[in-house]
């Protein structure tokens, strides 16, 4: 039998029922979802035993349509604390900027900028074999938007992130003339906007 999360088929209605509990989803509602009788009797006893999919659950499906709409239920820091992924560095930067206020007059606005660089194992990710001795680890930088004050994930690859230096990890996912950015001239055009 099908069963469809986000118009994605799934065969197994016990990994639909995990995933509707890791996005918090009551029984009640997951109930509305099914109108065979059968299916509604097995989400009636069983859902609330079923344990919420976790993301290494979630690679390990074949499909990836279906690893897709399970990993878009996850925040990215669920996700790099279930993959166990390691701090490799974390730097601030103190900035000053003017900014303007909706009266239009001008302000200083202090803030920090800390970029952290973290590391995760390839088995982790279920690519040990082939791509192990490609990749041995995949690497990511967390920084905010002082802006939006949004947190942002950005994959770096190895060479970026061999140093363990993490303003030098996030300069490289700028470019000039197609060039990465090294870590002064990021700094260079960082403290430039401030």
């Amino acid at each position: 039998m099908a069963y469809y999360v986000n118009r994605v088929k799934f065969e197994d209605l016990h990994i639909v029922m995990s995933i509707y509990k890791q996005q918090g989803r009551p029984k009640e509602e997951v109930l509305s979802f099914f109108s065979q009788a059968k299916n509604q009797q097995i989400v009636a006893t069983q859902y609330d035993t079923v344990a919420p999919i976790q993301v290494k659950q979630a690679l390990k499906l074949a499909n990836v349509e279906q690893r897709m709409v399970v990993l878009r239920g996850f925040a990215p820091e669920i996700i790099a604390q279930q993959l166990d992924a390691t701090l490799l560095d974390s730097q601030s930067i103190k900035k000053t900027q003017t900014r303007w206020g909706k009266d239009l007059k001008p302000y200083t606005h202090s803030y920090t900028d800390t970029y952290a660089l973290y590391k995760i194992a390839s088995e982790t990710l279920g690519l040990d074999g082939f791509w192990h001795w490609r990749e041995p680890a995949i690497y990511f930088v967390k920084c905010e938007c002082p802006s939006t004050d949004r947190l942002y994930y950005l994959y770096v690859p190895h060479e970026a992130a061999q140093n363990n230096d993490a303003i030098e990890a996030i300069a490289w996912t700028m470019r000039f003339n197609d060039q990465p950015l090294t870590k002064d001239q990021y700094l260079h055009l960082m403290y430039s906007e401030t």
